[in-house]
């Protein structure tokens, strides 16, 4: 994926979103739907499972809880390209006396890093992927015949509730004016163009799972509803603000969006926002 990471990013991170109680769930219920497909086999089985663009480990933790109440033994591994975020992850892993390895990679250095795999998550970031076709393709080649790929996003054709995208043209409109008036000389630029985000349907996304190796795809979407509090932590996270407010310095721009989400929950007259997460679980030809 190649994002790039400065001291100044490590300041903006997606951890405080990470860590509100519906994000956890809602990657909780996608673990729990992936290892559903291993009940027919042997426990004593060790698996591998690897946990890609970890990130801090929020779903590496949740993964390794899963597979604690089940009693199933794993080697478990997080990939990710943040050194930063991969000590976080280590030592949130260690406190809770929890056991991973953590490497520093993209999705490319898998087939260097793991072999022969029994299942792969990749969570809430398969929409930042440009090639899609061809990260599937890497994912099944690290995977065993009959191996598991789970991943979710919030980011696709089909994410907004019917009615509620007044909000996030709200959220944007009062942001530009909040830095207007507080930041004259500052305003976002129309030629840089942040990292494009490629918004697919249900149906895109399966026929891009068959055509990477994938016989079989289960997608389920859950309807989640975000606090005000939330969003405004996604706003603080330097992907979305450049997103958001590109060319806007990642400091004022989460100010801006921190004012500007509750200005707009309070026009609107709301205090959280539904939003539809798509979760997919593909399995490998065998």
């Amino acid at each position: 994926m190649g994002l790039i990471e400065t001291e100044e990013t490590n300041q903006f991170t997606f951890e405080p979103f990470a860590a509100h109680h519906f994000y956890t769930e809602i990657n909780r219920a996608l673990v729990q739907q992936a290892l559903a497909h291993l009940e027919g086999q042997p426990r004593e089985q060790p698996l591998t499972i690897v946990d890609m663009a970890c990130g801090t480990g929020a779903v590496t933790r949740l993964i390794a809880e899963e597979l604690t109440r089940r009693g199933r033994q794993a080697r478990l591994i997080g990939v990710d390209p943040s050194a930063e975020a991969l000590r976080r992850a280590h030592k949130s892993m260690e406190a809770l006396g929890m056991q991973a390895e953590f490497i520093q990679g993209e999705s490319e250095d898998l087939p260097r890093i793991v072999q022969n795999v029994d299942m792969a998550f990749f969570c809430n970031a398969i929409h930042l992927v440009a090639d899609k076709l061809t990260a599937f393709r890497q994912i099944a080649a690290i995977l065993r015949p009959g191996g598991i790929f789970a991943c979710n996003s919030a980011f696709y054709e089909g994410t907004y509730v019917a009615g509620t995208e007044r909000f996030y043209r709200m959220w944007t409109r009062r942001a530009v004016g909040w830095l207007r008036k507080t930041h004259p000389d500052i305003r976002p630029s129309r030629e840089t163009k942040a990292q494009a985000m490629q918004w697919l349907s249900p149906e895109e996304y399966a026929t891009l799972f068959r055509d990477g190796g994938f016989s079989r795809v289960e997608m389920t979407q859950r309807q989640v509803s975000i606090s005000l509090d939330a969003w405004k932590d996604l706003g603080q996270y330097w992907l979305f603000i450049e997103g958001a407010l590109p060319g806007v310095p990642l400091p004022i721009g989460a100010q801006a969006l921190a004012v500007a989400v509750y200005e707009a929950g309070q026009e609107l007259g709301v205090q959280e926002v539904p939003r539809m997460w798509l979760q997919m679980v593909a399995i490998k030809d065998a």
